[in-house]
């Protein structure tokens, strides 16, 4: 499989190959971990952020890359302690966040391994998993785990990126981790959650958490609360211009040009590729994406443009340049 194809996979829902893959992914592969705040620890590549909580009895570990970056992640995790991995917290289905989680499985047999019910729904049932990644412990809209400063937080606020996305709080170091609902800093890709309900979420997450300082992204980044609030009103504000742009009869296009008009959302919509997303797009892309899955959405149509499909125009709404979503030309020899 050509990693274009395979990345394409795993973004959006298309699993076939990446849960069998023994082989490291073409990601960019695991760095060595960094230290975010106290026990706090952050392994970046090799699939989505794994975040690592060094506590009394052992560690816990959010999100486990994608398959065969059990040993990194293991490799790395000994380098600031040798306590035994206790818990697995994933954040969602998606392979480069719940892929190595069977082998460090059977490095620790007797580990938890935690999700949204929804998570599990959605790992259950895709046929390509091995069982090895299906949770043994899950929870509905809100999980406590531990005590004391080793407390943690889970949440769940409805569909976002996908229909089970956990939010792990950590109140002890003012930390929040988002999973895929935030990651480089951009609209995030909505395979089977959803530019309608997206927002919904975002704001009963910034309503109900309090005292977050640092809120450590899916993929790459690490972020602010501040950084979530402006992300949390920009997401708004694509539906809403979306919205706007349909009723008028407008092509797609011209709600993220409303969007442009706001100096607040330049961040998010840059042209700059982001590193660890060599194989994906710009967040400026990523806006028109989930225009277009809204356009969809509004029309009661089949959502086909997650991936930067273009939008088709139809008897209900006009379509989108294709050029909106293709992917950057590779960079100059």
């Amino acid at each position: 499989m050509k990693p274009m194809t395979l990345l394409t996979a795993l973004a959006f829902g298309a699993f076939a190959a990446a849960p069998t893959l023994a082989q490291r992914s073409p990601l960019p592969p695991p760095e060595p971990i960094q230290h975010i705040t106290g026990n706090v620890y952050k392994i970046f590549g090799g699939g989505g952020n794994t975040l690592v909580l060094v506590q009394k009895a052992g560690v816990v570990l959010i999100d486990t890359k994608m398959p065969g970056n059990g040993q990194a992640i293991l490799d790395q995790v000994r380098t600031v302690t040798d306590k035994p991995i206790t818990t697995i917290i994933n954040t969602h289905s998606h392979p480069d966040h719940i892929g190595s989680t069977d082998f460090i499985r059977e490095k620790y047999p007797n580990v938890q391994v935690i999700s949204s019910e929804n998570t599990k729904t959605e790992i259950a049932g895709n046929p390509m998993y091995k069982a090895g990644v299906l949770p043994n412990v899950t929870y509905k809209d809100r999980m406590t785990l531990g005590k004391g400063k080793e407390r943690i937080e889970l949440y769940y606020f409805g569909p976002a990126h996908t229909t089970g996305d956990t939010f792990v709080v950590v109140p002890s170091a003012h930390l929040l981790f988002m999973g895929d609902v935030m990651a480089w800093d951009m609209a995030p890709f909505l395979p089977s959650g959803g530019a309608s309900v997206l927002p919904v979420a975002l704001e009963k997450l910034v309503s109900t958490v309090k005292g977050v300082d640092i809120v450590v992204e899916g993929h790459g980044h690490v972020n602010n609360w501040k950084g979530l609030e402006r992300f949390t009103r920009f997401n708004r504000a694509l539906l809403t211009a979306a919205r706007a742009a349909y009723d008028r009869g407008d092509a797609p296009g011209t709600a993220v040009a409303e969007l442009q008009k706001n100096p607040e959302f330049a961040p998010l919509l840059d042209t700059k590729i982001k590193k660890g997303l060599e194989y994906g797009n710009t967040p400026l892309a990523r806006a028109h994406m989930n225009v277009n899955v809204a356009f969809q959405e509004f029309a009661g149509e089949r959502v086909t443009t997650a991936n930067g499909a273009p939008l088709p125009a139809t008897d209900k709404h006009k379509g989108s340049d294709p050029k909106d979503t293709a992917p950057p030309p590779p960079p100059a020899a």
